[in-house]
């Protein structure tokens, strides 16, 4: 393995890590993708993020939305660079030697940046994957655009990083001629952080379903909720559901890691009062679900997950063993699974028990941060 002490090392994120780095307002540190690590052992380590929105006051980011549209319009990828291509952070990828992006929508969204400043220098341009590779489109137009520019991004970038297994085999046979530059790395958490010394689950008399992303299955987690009236229930999430349709046994909790709306403190908390982690999931090779699977699990707070061809990891997880899997979204499936299992207390504290045990040895943020500078700095 290379070693780099001397490269400058950017990352590219998000909204919502600045203020976070800029406070030190950081309890766990898993959403940073090795950030912290980075900068603990190379000397030049730096960040730029995407704006949530911009004020367009200037000729140069109109003509970026102009751009963003159509190009999200004619190939459906995720096009946002009016809110990320600006002159301060051309100037820190221009200083940079190793770029890591921390999803595609970013990558896609600083391609102008990239290929300006590859024009002068060699940047490395690693990039960890979420979704990109697995979209089929049937509009012949579209499909066009779509494998032209997806093409382009494979050519440019050095590093794909995949979270889970289903996306990560997807793409290896979707694009074999570019195999060598995919890499597996599941998620992993920070398991210190992410702790209960006291688990006591029959004290425990809450349900929890938390998170946004788009493959959650929102509507049926509210039927599910209505089948179970005499369950109590906190929904964690900034979701927008129709407040008629919410039932009496569901605290609604407005949520979401980027808007800062709740510390990771404060989500700890739900866990503690949570003897069951519930995750209704569209089946999608995208690993939806895979943080808050992962934190519920390093809690001791059993995970009733939908299997889909997108779960990261058959290897390490084992249907009422470590996690339990439904294998569809039926409303009554879900009802007759968590009624099974919620009063099972002998097979719950064993998940538990299981559960934060494969995050100790399989899915512990030191594992990540070895892996990403392995596979970064090689």
């Amino acid at each position: 393995m290379s070693y780099y002490p001397e490269k400058n090392i950017l990352y590219v994120f998000g909204s919502g890590r600045l203020k976070r780095i800029n406070s030190r307002d950081i309890d766990s540190e898993e959403f940073f993708y090795g950030y912290f690590y980075f900068l603990k052992k190379y000397k030049n380590v730096n960040v730029i993020e995407m704006k949530k929105e911009e004020r367009l006051t200037q000729i140069i980011p109109n003509i970026f939305l102009f751009f963003d549209k159509v190009l999200r319009k004619i190939s459906t990828l995720p096009f946002y660079m009016s809110l990320i291509c600006n002159r301060p952070n051309f100037k820190e990828i221009k200083k940079s030697d190793i770029l890591i992006v921390t999803n595609d929508r970013l990558a896609l969204s600083i391609l102008p940046m990239v290929l300006l400043a590859k024009l002068r220098k060699k940047i490395e341009l690693n990039i960890i994957v979420m979704g990109l590779f697995n979209k089929n489109q049937s509009n012949p137009v579209i499909n066009y655009f779509f494998n032209l520019i997806i093409s382009m991004f494979l050519n440019i970038g050095n590093k794909f990083i995949f979270l889970g297994e289903g996306e990560y085999n997807n793409a290896c046979s979707k694009y074999s001629s570019y195999i060598e530059k995919f890499k597996l790395l599941p998620f992993c958490v920070d398991s210190n952080f992410w702790k209960d010394e006291n688990i006591n689950l029959q004290k425990k008399d809450r349900i929890l379903f938390i998170g946004n992303d788009g493959n959650r299955d929102f509507d049926n987690v509210i039927k599910i909720a209505n089948e179970l009236k005499k369950y109590n229930f906190d929904f964690v999430t900034s979701h927008k559901f129709n407040t008629n349709n919410i039932p009496s046994n569901v605290n609604l909790v407005n949520a979401n890691w980027n808007d800062y709306l709740l510390s990771d403190n404060e989500i700890k908390e739900f866990y503690k009062k949570a003897r069951l982690t519930i995750l209704p999931i569209k089946n999608s090779l995208q690993p939806s679900g895979q943080s808050v699977t992962l934190q519920s699990m390093s809690m001791g707070v059993p995970v009733i997950i939908t299997k889909t061809k997108g779960f990261w990891d058959f290897t390490n997880f084992e249907n009422n063993k470590n996690i339990l899997f439904v294998d569809n979204n039926e409303v009554v499936t879900w009802k007759n699974k968590i009624i099974e299992n919620y009063e099972n207390l002998n097979l719950l504290e064993a998940i538990s028990s299981n559960s934060r045990k494969t995050i100790d040895i399989n899915y512990d943020i030191n594992i990540f941060n070895d892996k990403i500078e392995e596979i970064i700095l090689s």
